[in-house]
C-alpha cells in the first residue's frame, strides 16, 4: 500500500462505475459508513480514516474494495442512482399512464430524504470545486431524465404526438410536474410534499402535457436564436 492520500483529489471519478454492492456485502456497509460520514463532515473534510473507522474495516480493507475517496464517492452515486427502478410499461398502458409512472416513480426518488440529503452535499461542495456537482449532474441527473426523453421519443414516432425535441420537452415536463416540489424541499423552503399531493401534481401535469402535445393538439414550432417568441 502506497503512502499517497487519495484525499488530495477533488473530482469524483468514473473508474469502477459497475461496483455491486449486492456482489460484496462489505460494499454496501462501506457505502452506508460514507454516506454517514460524507453528510456529517462534508466531502472535503472527511477522512478515508473515518470512513473506514465507521464501516467497522481497517484502511487497508478499504483500499481492497475502493481506491480512493473520488472513487468511493462517484460509486456511491452510482449505488443510489442503480436503486432507482422504473417500473416496465404494460401493453394495455396509455401514453398518459406511461408518463405519470415514470414521472411518480422518478419523483419519490428524488424527493427520497437520501436524495435531497446527498443533493445538498453537493451543493455545500461546489465552492471547493464546481467539477464536483458537474459529474454528478452529468451522471445522475441527465442519466434519470434520459429515460423520460426515451418515453417522448416514442410517443412521437409511434403515438402521433408533437414532440419536435425530445430533450426540451422533458425538461419542460419535469420542470411542470416534479420541479417546484423539488426545488422546494431542497432548499428547505417547503417540507416535502406528500403522497396525495405529489400525484395530484404528476397527474394533472401529464394531462396538460398530452392535452398540448397529443395527436389532437397542435403545438407551436420552437422558436430558434433569430426567432422571437410566440409571445413576443
Amino acid at each position: 500500500m502506497s503512502d499517497h492520500d487519495p484525499n488530495q483529489k477533488t473530482k469524483p471519478t468514473t473508474a469502477k462505475q459497475n461496483v455491486d454492492a449486492d456482489a460484496d456485502p462489505r460494499l454496501l456497509a462501506l457505502f452506508n459508513a460514507a454516506e454517514s460520514v460524507f453528510l456529517a463532515k462534508g466531502y472535503h473534510a472527511a477522512t478515508m480514516n473515518e470512513v473506514a473507522k465507521a464501516a467497522g474495516m481497517s484502511k487497508k480493507t478499504v483500499y481492497t474494495l475502493i481506491e480512493s475517496k473520488a472513487e468511493l464517492f462517484s460509486s456511491l452515486l452510482a449505488h443510489h442512482h442503480s436503486l432507482l427502478k422504473f417500473p416496465e410499461p404494460q401493453p394495455d398502458w396509455s401514453p398518459q399512464e406511461i408518463l405519470t409512472s415514470h414521472l411518480l416513480t422518478l419523483a419519490r426518488f428524488l424527493l427520497s430524504p437520501q436524495q435531497i440529503a446527498i443533493l445538498r452535499l453537493i451543493m455545500a461542495e461546489y465552492t471547493h470545486s464546481p467539477d464536483f456537482s458537474r459529474v454528478f449532474v452529468r451522471n445522475r441527473v441527465i442519466k434519470a431524465k434520459a429515460k423520460l426523453e426515451a418515453h417522448l421519443s416514442d410517443l412521437a414516432l409511434n403515438h402521433g404526438f408533437c414532440i419536435p425535441d425530445a430533450k426540451e420537452f422533458s425538461a419542460m415536463l419535469f420542470g411542470m410536474a416534479i420541479g417546484e416540489f423539488h426545488l422546494g424541499t431542497l432548499i428547505g423552503f417547503r417540507a416535502p410534499p406528500s403522497k396525495q399531493a405529489l400525484e395530484t401534481r404528476v397527474r394533472r401535469a401529464v394531462e396538460i402535457f398530452c392535452a398540448g402535445c397529443g395527436p389532437a393538439a397542435t403545438t407551436l414550432p420552437l422558436p430558434t436564436c433569430d426567432e422571437p417568441s410566440p409571445r413576443g
